[in-house]
């Protein structure tokens, strides 16, 4: 959080950007937990797997790593990786030089999971990503941004409608 001085507080324009992109961020990722249910998978579970999936090529898939990733403490990521390989989503495999090394590594199931919920996560991005990008750019003073928020176009708006992948 910045704590500068001089730095201007956010203008009504701007809380309304905030408020809209938190809105539909926050629609994204309901649409993604019920996706994954709708698959008998565990939203956090399919996280996991997908952070696994998304890290970069120069860092390695350990416990420890993805707890910052997802933001969750070293505990409770054990407690989830041992879930993820219960339902047979993820492997551990130690280091042979040292023993307390794991890494992770995604099972044919784990894959087959997130092709299907891949799909639904870029489809609901389609729909609602413009709206999302326009929001930011209010935040972040991009003069190119599209309308003024109360006139930018609204993606769907049924906000408990339960959709599938």
């Amino acid at each position: 959080m910045s704590k500068g001085k001089g730095v201007r507080p956010l203008t009504e324009a701007e809380y309304l950007a905030l408020a809209e992109f938190r809105y539909h961020l926050r629609r994204y990722l309901r649409h993604m937990e019920e996706a994954t249910r709708l698959l008998d998978a565990n939203p956090q579970q399919y996280q996991l797997v997908l952070a696994i999936k998304g890290l970069p090529r120069d860092v390695s898939p350990t416990i420890s790593q993805l707890a910052e990733r997802m933001q969750l403490n070293h505990n409770s990521m054990v407690e989830l990786v041992d879930r993820c390989e219960e339902n047979k989503l993820l492997r551990r495999t130690r280091s042979a030089s040292d023993r307390r090394q794991v890494t992770l590594s995604i099972t044919p199931e784990g894959e087959a999971l997130l092709r299907s919920l891949g799909v639904a996560a870029r489809q609901e991005l389609r729909d609602m990503g413009p709206v999302l990008v326009d929001a930011i750019r209010r935040l972040t003073g991009d003069a190119h941004s599209a309308k003024d928020i109360a006139g930018a176009p609204r993606t769907r708006t049924g906000g408990n409608k339960k959709t599938g992948p």
